[in-house]
């Protein structure tokens, strides 16, 4: 026997998928451990439930502000480091004329190691702001608040940090694989980084990818191969304008392909 009111639907094994069966897996769908196939009953219970669907849209929520509050604890930890640092050289400078070797030679490490962690990391896979015009915030921080950043600094969208832009704006990332422009008024929120995950509250997103790319949305899922496209998505409707490429969209309805010079909306 079922509760009185609650929603029920079915997952890809043909069994019920009840309200509390579908509160259990929203965690996992928040974190990406969900496969393609066990969202798409998700996504339909969402459809025919809006009190799963409110407390699905509170759990990311609740992961956005986790991964911010990350954010600040690495760049509180960044700071100790730069002052112990600077502690260090003062003490150094004191010591007696036996230790003038270690004095020399302990900076030119940190540096050497600086160097080479530096390169580590600007190899590594990121996405990255390229340009941004009008009203953008990165981070929960507007664009002109990184003045601490110098030229040959990045400024980057890591994995659970948003990127706003208002209405007016815009924003482009260099992201693995190929570049992603919005257009404001938009919210996206870093997922993954390789291959990149993103996903999109509102607005208007146009893709050129040369890899993959998977671009969550309140209505829908569009996953690309390769290709070109401009994606418009809101909390009732995803619009999907291809001009080429493979890819398809994934929602209530099943995976459908997206074919060039059509558009796509749901």
């Amino acid at each position: 026997m079922s509760r009185e009111g609650e929603t029920r639907s079915m997952d890809t094994q043909g069994q019920t998928l009840t309200c509390e069966v579908a509160r259990a897996r929203i965690p996992q769908h928040v974190q990406g451990g969900l496969s393609t196939e066990e969202v798409k009953p998700l996504r339909a219970h969402f459809e025919a439930c809006p009190e799963c669907a409110a407390f699905y849209r509170e759990q990311v929520g609740s992961s956005v502000d986790i991964g911010l509050s990350a954010i600040k604890e690495v760049e509180q930890a960044e700071t100790r480091r730069r002052v112990q640092r600077a502690r260090t050289s003062e003490g150094m400078d004191r010591r007696s004329r036996g230790f003038r070797w270690r004095t020399i030679l302990m900076p030119l490490f940190f540096a050497w190691l600086i160097v080479q962690v530096s390169g580590a990391f600007a190899q590594a896979p990121r996405i990255v702001l390229v340009e941004a015009s009008g009203s953008v915030d990165v981070a929960g921080r507007p664009v002109e608040a990184y003045e601490e950043l110098g030229e040959d600094d990045a400024l980057l969208l890591v994995r659970g940090a948003w990127c706003q832009v208002a209405d007016g704006g815009s924003a482009v990332f260099e992201v693995p694989g190929g570049r992603v422009s919005l257009t404001g008024p938009a919210a996206v929120l870093a997922e993954g980084v390789e291959p990149p995950r993103l996903r999109m509250q509102y607005g208007t997103l146009a893709l050129d990818m040369e890899g993959p790319l998977e671009l969550i949305t309140q209505r829908g899922t569009v996953e690309v191969t390769q290709g070109r496209g401009v994606v418009i998505a809101g909390p009732e409707v995803v619009e999907v304008t291809w001009s080429e490429g493979e890819g398809q969209l994934i929602d209530a309805r099943g995976e459908t392909g997206l074919e060039p010079d059509t558009v796509l909306r749901r």
